[in-house]
């Protein structure tokens, strides 16, 4: 990797710490759910871990656009033009994630998008245990692509 990359290099670092952070907690509000009994807290705690989670990565994205593809998105379809550019990034730099990663993550982000304009209460958490269940293999994918990506620089 590159010298003038060490600062977002650590950046990312520590975004990928604070997922990490948030997956175990969202594993753990998980685990407390049971769809036979209403706890009105629960629903909510997974959908706001869920949308960390999402943000996460986004704000890594965001971090690898700015520095690396020296690209600020803007407009009303930033989020979903920010992870197509992760896996078709401009000529000449190197893409930090798959298109694989990135059909995946369009759940996430479009989760992200009905957390942010609806109510906590509206969340249904039967709907939200599939992001859940397939949330640790995405992230163990997502790692692998960073770890490409640094070698590549």
């Amino acid at each position: 990797m590159k010298k003038q990359y060490k600062e977002l290099y650590e950046d990312v670092l520590d975004e990928a710490r604070a997922i990490e952070e948030t997956l175990e907690r969202l594993y753990e509000v998980r685990n407390k759910f049971d769809s036979q009994v209403k706890d009105h807290c629960i629903e909510p705690a997974m959908g706001t871990y869920l949308m960390n989670f999402y943000n996460g990565v986004e704000n890594i994205l965001k971090r690898v656009s700015k520095e690396y593809y020296q690209t600020m998105l803007k407009g009303e379809s930033w989020h979903k033009e920010l992870i197509v550019l992760s896996c078709s990034p401009p000529e000449g730099k190197a893409a930090i994630f798959s298109q694989s990663i990135v059909e995946k993550l369009h759940q996430y982000r479009n989760f992200r998008h009905r957390f942010v304009s609806g109510y906590g209460f509206q969340l249904k958490g039967e709907k939200m245990l599939e992001l859940i269940d397939n949330i640790g293999p995405l992230w163990d994918d997502i790692r692998k692509a960073i770890t490409d990506f640094w070698d590549t620089l």
